[in-house]
């Protein structure tokens, strides 16, 4: 799950710009008192996201992935059925620096103080309706289970209390051969398709990406334990160990494919838009992004949302109108800090006219293409 701190700056940028703005968030740091567990600062709200707690506070009562040696099979796999970078994302790691620093797995930063798991997500709230699979790692036995907590987006002043012990919402726990055992937290309200007891095979659909308990946006949250105590299955090293185990994957829990999709950079595009208005961060986790501009629109307003941005990073927006004129080409100033999440945005003081619209986003650092996305738009009447 992410940790977000909104910001927001302005700036003119040439006279047919009505605005050019950017909201960031970054990662938050985690109190003293949490006991592990994330801690998520969102347009300054702090939130508390505690590891999986099924062990206390759980009662209990797809399709299956093709594997072609042993040596795959035992590999521990995803826990998602998606296609990562198109449609989930990597949110954040684990945090595998044993004391107040905060290292990811592979040397970066995405991740704060004390994060256990990986947070694989959804866009919006409103992409759980496309029940997007939660599968498991491996075989095993279902120990515990949870489900009928409502997916939401978590607001600490109303929701603190009413989700305690139960801030890791829907979950499931699995036990695996070898004493390893995972942990699915913050599955859709309603999709569980195990019950305690029964056994599932690796691949095998036990539920669906959801937003259940303290979940700042959708996602579905994975630890692994061996014999009881926390470890980071890429590495395949122990979490709180007393050196840094960053890049070496030597040891690695996990089987090939599933090894190669995680070592992929985290930074992403999430969207683009054409907006009449400027969008808002809290909004496009909820809702998804704002309607389509339209004739009668008095602005344009381009925009792109980016998770896991590096600090150095520019963003350039380009929007292409009809007879392929050139309406708005801005690259914004480099990113002083890296943030974990971020909202660009640029606009005209002039409405769009019907026709086909080229919007294309990019991320680049110094002389480096980070990542890219395009979308064309139809404006009607």
């Amino acid at each position: 799950m992410s940790g977000l701190n909104g910001a927001t700056a302005s700036a003119s940028v040439k006279v047919n710009v009505l605005i050019s703005c950017h909201q960031n968030c970054r990662v938050g740091d985690q109190t003293p008192a949490a006991s592990p567990g994330h801690i998520l600062k969102y347009r300054g709200l702090v939130l508390y996201h505690f590891a999986f707690s099924i062990v206390v506070a759980i009662i209990g009562s797809g399709a299956v992935l093709s594997h072609t040696n042993a040596g795959e099979r035992t590999g521990l796999g995803l826990p998602v059925n998606c296609k990562l970078r198109l449609d989930c994302f990597v949110q954040q790691l684990p945090d595998v620096d044993p004391g107040h620093g905060t290292l990811d797995p592979l040397c970066g930063q995405a991740t704060y103080q004390g994060h256990t798991g990986w947070d694989i997500r959804l866009r919006s709230l409103s992409d759980i309706a496309q029940d997007v699979p939660v599968i498991a790692v491996a075989d095993g036995t279902v120990s515990r289970i949870r489900d009928g907590v409502p997916d939401q987006i978590f607001e600490a002043g109303n929701d603190r209390l009413r989700l305690r012990d139960k801030e890791c919402g829907n979950g499931i726990v699995i036990d695996h051969r070898g004493g390893l055992s995972s942990q699915y937290c913050h599955l859709k309200s309603g999709s569980l398709s195990v019950r305690s007891g029964m056994q599932v095979r690796k691949g095998e659909r036990i539920g669906s990406i959801g937003s259940s308990g303290v979940a700042e946006f959708p996602h579905v949250h994975l630890s692994v334990r061996l014999d009881g105590k926390l470890v980071e299955p890429l590495t395949g090293k122990p979490l709180g160990h007393e050196t840094q185990a960053c890049g070496d994957l030597s040891a690695s829990l996990l089987d090939t494919a599933s090894r190669q999709a995680l070592v992929q950079p985290t930074v992403a595009i999430l969207d683009v838009g054409l907006a009449a208005a400027p969008p808002e961060l809290p909004n496009l986790v909820r809702e998804g992004g704002p309607p389509l501009a339209t004739a009668r629109s008095s602005s344009t307003v381009a925009w792109l949302w980016a998770i896991n941005v590096d600090e150095g990073s520019r963003f350039r927006i380009r929007l292409i109108g009809p007879g392929e004129v050139s309406l708005i080409d801005h690259t914004t100033n480099a990113l002083p800090r890296r943030k974990a999440n971020y909202l660009a945005y640029v606009g005209r003081k002039a409405g769009v006219k019907s026709g086909t619209y080229h919007l294309s986003a990019e991320i680049t650092n110094g002389e480096k293409k980070v990542v890219s996305k395009a979308r064309s738009f139809t404006v009607s009447e």
